[in-house]
């Protein structure tokens, strides 16, 4: 195994000049010798782009720091999606094209001087309506990790700081491992993301801790192919925005509609001491399916929703979140349009409880949905509308002590095809003697079983519009609600079938 001491080139290694042809020439050499190691001693490295080469570890030792350089001639701009129908321009810390076996180690750090290259803010708006960034972006500013087309990337050990846009953003790669990596980025900063990956595949993240500004993990399919098969395990999260959002276009520069596609991704035994949304998935013109989310302790102070769901255009099926424990002000949105398709998306073991906070939409999200960033301002209950087939197992949600005076019911159902509910518990919020526990419209059949009617409930299920259809209530314990059905003149009496409760 070849060896190369950036030291041995000329670095100065103390920040204070440009070290980025020092590491280049070692990085280069360790190319022309058929790979090996380079290696960074303690110090601090000022960098602008280094272009890492095949075959090659960039050892980061304790202490050793990549600081980004602040001047824009030592950068080098690329082409992002060159091979797509809409393409962007960027710049990074630590750049590779189409190369493999690519590995990033130690326990050093990049660090991306964030400040420098935004300006402060004059204020950050309302509360209830705005995300907590501090700072505009500048013209420009690097990425810590930019690989696009590569293969057999690992990422180890390594902390990345103070990064004035995403940690890393990786393009069309397949076979990536992160493991062990410390985010730490301002956490009202702008689009201070961790790891972006765009139509990247085989991807694994184990045992990180992220702290960011914008979303911590983000996955999309805006490359050349689809993105698929990712396992995310072990992983903490403070974030101002989202742990997970995958989605489908969406990206700020795209000029011509795309369609792509997102497969397989698996979440696991995560833990969230902050956040706006833990999942956040919207299918812009594309489909999203197959994902799993389990095993999450989650708190959230941040305006926003635990769960999120949104097409537009587009297709989300084979969804299932089981064994969350969630303390927020919202818990669950699942909005479509006319035409999209939400189908299977399923509920389980699931514990909410939502200290609400005034939002913009806190009672009912419009029909015209602007964006995406609508999760931060969507309903405080669990909100479905416009999907196909959704199951609740063992679902409850509490209302906890809060400043807003409205009432809302606890499950609130608009155009749905199917919903399932077994085991459920929850009762409307405040004092309106006429707001159900659980509100349907226009649902096509629902089955609800095995659930309760908690103290204080006024009326249990309510039933509107002239498409409800099949209802069924059976085995549940209604002895606490004053009615435990009430049907709208709009729907047909024959709709209703209840037995069989206590």
């Amino acid at each position: 195994m070849h060896r190369f001491n950036v030291m041995m080139y000329g670095a100065a290694g103390n920040g204070m000049v440009n070290d980025t042809q020092a590491i280049q020439s070692a990085i280069d050499a360790c190319a022309e010798a058929g790979g090996g190691i380079v290696y960074l001693p303690p110090g601090r490295f000022r960098i602008g782009t280094v272009c890492l080469r095949s075959n090659l570890t960039l050892q980061l030792d304790p202490g050793a720091v990549l600081a980004a350089s602040t001047n824009k001639e030592d950068y080098r701009f690329v082409t992002v999606y060159e091979r797509c129908v809409n393409s962007t321009i960027q710049t990074g810390n630590l750049y590779g094209k189409d190369i493999a076996n690519v590995k990033i180690t130690g326990n050093g750090a990049i660090e991306g001087e964030d400040r420098a290259f935004w300006t402060r803010k004059d204020s950050s708006g309302d509360s209830w309506n705005s995300v907590p960034i501090h700072y505009w972006p500048k013209e420009w500013r690097p990425m810590g990790i930019m690989l696009e087309g590569c293969s057999n990337v690992q990422i180890h050990e390594i902390t990345i700081l103070n990064s004035s846009v995403y940690s890393g953003w990786l393009v069309d790669c397949q076979r990536i491992q992160l493991r062990g990596l410390q985010i730490l980025n301002d956490f009202h900063g702008p689009n201070t993301d961790g790891f972006h990956f765009s139509s990247c595949r085989d991807v694994h993240v184990a045992d990180c801790h992220f702290v960011t500004g914008d979303d911590a993990i983000a996955i999309d399919a805006d490359g050349i192919d689809k993105a698929e098969n990712y396992t995310i395990t072990n992983c903490t999260f403070n974030t101002s925005v989202n742990c997970f959002r995958i989605f489908t276009g969406l990206d700020p520069w795209f000029a011509v509609d795309s369609y792509n596609e997102v497969r397989n991704i698996s979440i696991s035994n995560c833990s969230v001491s902050n956040a706006a949304g833990f999942l956040n998935v919207t299918a812009d013109n594309g489909l999203i399916e197959g994902i799993t989310a389990t095993n999450t302790n989650l708190q959230m102070e941040q305006e926003g929703t635990p769960i999120f769901l949104m097409t537009n255009r587009g297709t989300i099926r084979n969804v299932s979140v089981s064994h969350l424990m969630a303390r927020s002000n919202g818990a669950c949105v699942i909005v479509g349009q006319p035409g999209d398709s939400i189908d299977n998306i399923e509920l389980s073991h699931i514990q909410f409880e939502v200290a609400a906070k005034k939002k913009e939409f806190g009672l009912d999200i419009p029909d015209d949905i602007q964006g995406y960033a609508y999760h931060h301002f969507v309903p405080y209950n669990l909100y479905f509308r416009y999907a196909e087939h959704i199951k609740l197992h063992n679902v409850s949600i509490r209302w906890l002590d809060s400043e807003v005076g409205d009432s809302w019911s606890a499950l609130k159902c608009r155009h749905i095809g199917r919903i399932d509910i077994d085991g459920f518990s929850g009762k409307q919020a405040g004092d309106d003697p006429q707001m159900p526990a659980i509100s349907f419209a226009n649902v096509g059949e629902a089955w609800i079983t095995r659930s309760r009617a908690l103290p204080g409930t006024k009326v249990f299920v309510q039933a509107t519009g002239g498409d409800t259809r099949d209802i069924h209530l059976s085995g549940n314990d209604l002895r606490h609600a004053n009615e435990a059905v009430k049907v709208d003149r709009n729907v047909p009496l024959e709709a209703i079938y209840v037995w069989e409760n206590r």
